[in-house]
């Protein structure tokens, strides 16, 4: 019951999030411009900045989600392993791993792509000053 629980906590501070009061300005983190509050995503970014870290990083993910799954089937064709398995019942935990890895890696790019960004801008406080 706990996790019901957790879902309904986050699920209000996402509405405070949303209800922020109107006529505020802050600063993107990203680019540093002042936007009203409720322009921004939940990190402080403008739309702008968000669509332009979600496109350079689009392909990232799926490099590691290869990296994670070519050693896992080269592992598996050359190591008979079909012997555990039949051939085909080798394609859901390849999916499973090639879905993981596209998970880690998109997580951990977004997560790099912001950490530099907010780097190079520097410190932005909430009333849009520095």
């Amino acid at each position: 019951m706990a996790q019901a629980s957790d879902r309904l906590e986050t699920a209000g501070q996402q509405e405070v999030w949303r209800l922020r009061p109107h006529g505020g300005f802050a600063r993107c983190r990203a680019c540093g411009r002042a936007f009203p509050e409720l322009e921004l995503d939940e990190t402080s970014w403008c739309r702008s900045c968000a669509a332009d870290l979600d496109r350079k990083t689009r392909r990232v993910p799926h490099l590691i989600a290869a990296c994670i799954v070519i050693p896992f089937a080269v592992w598996v064709v050359l190591g008979g392993q079909f012997a555990v398995l039949p051939r085909y019942a080798w394609l859901i935990p390849l999916a499973a791993a090639y879905y993981l890895g596209f998970r880690i890696g998109r997580e951990v790019v977004k997560g790099y792509g912001r950490w530099r960004r907010a780097r190079a801008v520097g410190p932005v406080g909430a009333e849009g000053s520095e």
